[in-house]
């Protein structure tokens, strides 16, 4: 059985995979001058790689701990980076950097070594001493002084350093150690159904009390463990340490404050931005994975730096659904929904879900629930959490929520308020999307705005622009957190789309475009005809999601496959299908897997109604 710490990281990988420099064993040929051009960096910025368990015996994609590097090949990489001219950088140097004292050098690079496992004693520093570079140790205090139930079931028993070797080590002048909290490299329940999840940016769930913790309580539990592991490692060691290296990469602005309270200035996560020194936000790590070689971990450094520069570039494919469907009085009945769905997506291979966190359940155009906690807004169940955190970690699909603003421009309540309650709960969600409704028809439908149009898309940017920065507060950094505004298209009259998209491109990262073929015919040959005047960089930030009916016929499909088809061809690289039903999934999986899927390919197409392989 999967060791616990092993396979919460494991999950919250799922959820920053998107980004996360993973480095594989896939290699792709390059000409070696396009690397080296490629691979440059700007001033003071540094890759910062994150290494785990060393061992001899590590074996290539099927070893039993994914995450760790044979001591031949980190020997290798250490000899490759003298060769070609990377300058390895220590904590202290991006400090001084930060406080403007320094320039790092070009091609620079942080090496570090998570969770004290005992081979960072008896592999890494040997070879640190061999080859002359330094590195960076993060650890777990509480796994040292006792606590050493997770350590070992990661490492084996026994396997974790102490501190007399790691004063040695720090003696040297190539060590530095650094904080990886006390106990918060574990996982806490976060919903009533369960799931655990990274204790560090996750409101706990007491299912006793029959509550989640409150932020009093979740800022007091972070920032006392925190306190605590600078004052043992400052103790133990003889230093004065800076920084955090939070467990699972998992780490919100508002938990990056909360460090810094604990005198932890510094603090580094996982994902997908190449650090600049002199930041004052959170590092990003590139996470070392399948024992790579040093020509592998070079190609997939220069992929990373490439495909971080152009993240709207990506394609993504959209099922949006509504959470009601989960819902159920029953948790086992809720479970198997859940269960049913997670099982119909990755069987269709899309890669992104949107959920609407609020319903009208009465439909009197007043939403009167929401699937999450908060304090505007009845909850009935929450279903969402659970939906999200399953989603991300089980089928490797990134989830964005829905919330409209008729919430706060007829209802009178607060879209930031609601957004933070949101994300407070949901860290892991990867964006928010602000369903417009009619409040931008004027803009879309018009390439000259009066004051009155002009006036309600400055409310809509607005409320976008205040959720947008309580969301991004409480989501998780490790993510690569976007948003989006939602259009509906009922009209021919598409004349100031281009115009709409320059605005809302300098506040929003996508533009989700909703059309019902079936009801609105005349409306997806009006879009697929501004399309082709649309620059290449308003294409990529333009999503094009088909509206299903509960009725369709063959003729419908077909009008709905050639749809796609022409957006595909037109270089509209975001679909998605709106009105996804559990009961309609099979028709679906056979009349648009095609369209939507991203499988590239046959040979791994699973058809989940009849278990058969396609040929």
């Amino acid at each position: 059985m999967k060791k616990f710490s092993k396979n919460l990281l494991n999950a919250s990988l799922a959820l920053c995979m998107c980004g996360a420099l993973i480095l594989s064993t896939q290699i792709s040929a390059a000409n070696e001058t396009v690397e080296r051009a490629a691979i440059e960096l700007k001033e003071n910025q540094f890759v910062t790689l994150t290494f785990h368990d060393v061992r001899d015996d590590v074996e290539n994609q099927t070893d039993r701990d994914m995450y760790a590097i044979s001591t031949k090949n980190l020997a290798q990489y250490l000899a490759w980076i003298k060769k070609e001219g990377w300058k390895p950088i220590r904590l202290e140097d991006v400090w001084a950097a930060r406080q403007k004292q320094q320039i790092l050098p070009e091609r620079a690079v942080l090496l570090t070594f998570d969770d004290g496992a005992l081979s960072s004693y008896s592999k890494v520093y040997p070879l640190l001493k061999q080859y002359n570079i330094p590195a960076v140790f993060a650890i777990p205090t509480s796994w040292i002084n006792g606590n050493t139930q997770a350590g070992y079931e990661a490492y084996g028993q026994g396997n974790l350093m102490n501190w007399n070797q790691m004063r040695e080590m720090q003696k040297s002048g190539l060590v530095e150690f650094v904080s990886h909290s006390n106990d918060l490299h574990k996982g806490i329940q976060a919903n009533p159904q369960k799931n655990m999840e990274p204790a560090a940016i996750v409101r706990e769930y007491f299912p006793q009390l029959n509550r989640y913790e409150t932020d009093a309580e979740y800022k007091t539990r972070v920032v006392e463990d925190l306190k605590k592991s600078k004052q043992v490692l400052d103790h133990e060691l003889g230093i004065d340490t800076k920084a955090i290296f939070w467990p699972y990469g998992a780490v919100t602005p508002e938990a990056e404050e909360f460090a810094k309270q604990a005198g932890l200035p510094m603090s580094f996560s996982l994902g997908s931005v190449v650090s600049l020194a002199d930041s004052v936000r959170t590092y990003q790590r590139s996470l070392i994975m399948n024992n790579p070689e040093p020509e592998q971990i070079h190609q997939d450094m220069n992929d990373f730096i490439i495909n971080s520069k152009a993240p709207y570039k990506q394609r993504k494919s959209f099922v949006r659904m509504n959470a009601s469907e989960l819902v159920s009085s029953s948790l086992a009945e809720s479970e198997e929904r859940l269960g049913n769905l997670l099982n119909q997506v990755q069987a269709l291979k899309t890669s992104h879900l949107l959920v609407p966190a609020v319903a009208d359940t009465d439909a009197d155009g007043q939403y009167d629930l929401a699937f999450f906690p908060n304090t505007q807004i009845k909850q009935q169940q929450d279903v969402l959490n659970r939906l999200v955190w399953q989603t991300r970690t089980r089928i490797g699909n990134r989830v964005y929520a829905e919330l409209p603003v008729q919430l706060e421009l007829k209802q009178g309540i607060s879209l930031a308020t609601l957004t933070a309650d949101l994300l407070k709960n949901n860290t892991s969600l990867e964006g928010l999307v602000i369903d417009t409704q009619d409040q931008l028809a004027c803009a879309v439908e018009k390439a000259n705005w009066d004051a009155s149009c002009e006036q309600q898309l400055q409310q809509v940017l607005r409320i976008k622009e205040q959720s947008k920065n309580q969301a991004k507060y409480y989501a998780n950094i490790s993510n690569d957190y976007q948003n989006a505004l939602k259009l509906e298209l009922k009209t021919s009259h598409l004349d100031g789309l281009s115009t709409l998209l320059n605005r809302s491109m300098k506040s929003s990262d996508f533009m989700y475009i909703n059309v019902d073929p079936i009801q609105h015919p005349q409306t997806i040959p009006a879009l697929l005809k501004q399309i082709k005047t649309l620059s290449p960089q308003q294409m990529q930030r333009l999503i094009v999601s088909l509206n299903v009916q509960q009725e369709m016929s063959a003729k419908d499909w077909k009008f709905y496959q050639q749809a796609y088809q022409k957006l595909r061809s037109l270089s509209i690289q975001k679909i998605g299908i709106n009105n996804y039903q559990l009961s309609k999934g099979q028709v679906i999986q056979q009349q648009l897997y095609s369209s939507l899927s991203m499988n590239d390919s046959s040979l791994t197409y699973r058809n989940p109604y009849n278990n058969e392989v396609k040929k």
